[in-house]
């Protein structure tokens, strides 16, 4: 991240920034304003087109959201590209070399090639003749060998290459892996929803695809009364259940702070119905109890909603339907799940 701004251009992006994050109730911690900073002062294209996209949506910006977009579109940003360039610099640099040798090898072998067939076509009248062409051949002998180490060491230049490059490509493949997975709950992040839901269309396109939305009910209180930390292991533990009921079938991803979506592919509303009420009453059994002071914290309850997907329409919409669902289940007393077949 490159700051050029003036103190005054600053003071007023400043205010700018805190005005923002006023109006959307985040407080001005490092992570809230750098995010703020940068969409204000449109210094990130990609982070600016996310931060729009998000509001666009009319979702809230919380903490979780700001502390995503500064992991993924600043700070990976950032390092990722850094390193990636260098180390294909390093590569392409190395290759440079080596075949800039291999080109001086090679001139040198064709002039050692052009003299010595020179000398051998010549006559042979004496037995000095003989000599000068004896001695051609060892030239050639020799370049031949010079040439041959020097091929040997391009072929082992490519194959240390071949091996670095694919290498390059494992990290990079893991750094993208990376992007997509919350490392709070060990779930996937947004990212990955669009992308599946071409994968499950492309083979299919008629295909039945569920969509789960699951929130979990009084969050913040629980947040309030019992502090992160604790609340950061029930996320994590509720996540870990919503994962045993569908990972084999669907794909859970971590949407919120507490908001989870999971969409599940080749199945009809009713059969999504029974598989969150299956998940709803899995995380009310679930016990939690302080490692400190030992004692039983409340339970835990989730609201849920379900839709399913319609033909030829967006991500956005397949999702909102099912969050409209969830909306329902919570506006209805919680704890319950809400099909938006229950709507008509």
């Amino acid at each position: 991240m490159k700051y050029h701004e003036s103190t005054a251009q600053a003071n007023e992006i400043m205010q700018q920034v805190m005005m923002f994050l006023s109006h959307h109730g985040l407080a001005a911690n490092p992570i809230n304003y750098t995010v703020g900073y940068e969409f204000i002062a449109a210094k990130n294209a990609i982070l600016c087109q996310a931060v729009k996209g998000h509001l666009d949506q009319q979702k809230a910006l919380d903490n979780f959201v700001m502390e995503s977009f500064y992991s993924d579109l600043i700070l990976k940003q950032d390092d990722l590209q850094e390193q990636i360039v260098d180390k294909f610099d390093g590569l392409l640099d190395g290759m440079s070399e080596q075949s800039s040798l291999s080109k001086v090898s090679i001139e040198g072998y064709v002039d050692h090639l052009n003299q010595g067939i020179i000398a051998l076509n010549g006559p042979s009248a004496n037995a000095q003749d003989l000599a000068n062409k004896d001695q051609a051949i060892k030239q050639l002998l020799g370049a031949t060998q010079i040439m041959k180490r020097n091929q040997q060491k391009l072929q082992q230049r490519l194959i240390e290459t071949c091996a670095a490059t694919e290498h390059l490509r494992m990290e990079i493949d893991e750094l993208n892996k990376q992007r997509t997975i919350d490392t709070l709950t060990g779930l996937s992040n947004s990212r990955v929803l669009q992308g599946q839901m071409d994968i499950w269309l492309q083979q299919y396109p008629q295909r039945k695809i569920a969509a789960i939305a699951i929130d979990i009910d009084h969050f913040k209180r629980f947040n309030d009364n019992y502090g992160q930390l604790v609340g950061d292991v029930v996320l994590s533990k509720v996540a870990r259940k919503i994962r045993h009921y569908v990972e084999q079938s669907g794909l859970p991803v971590r949407t919120g702070g507490e908001e989870f979506l999971v969409l599940l592919p080749d199945i009809d509303l009713h059969t999504a119905n029974e598989v969150a009420e299956q998940v709803r009453k899995g995380v009310e059994k679930m016990k939690f109890v302080s490692s400190r002071s030992k004692r039983s914290l409340p339970s835990v309850t989730i609201s849920i909603g379900t839709a399913s997907y319609r033909d030829s329409e967006q991500l956005t919409q397949f999702v909102a339907r099912a969050d409209n669902a969830l909306a329902q289940a919570k506006s209805t007393g919680r704890n319950k799940v809400f099909s938006e077949m229950m709507f008509s």
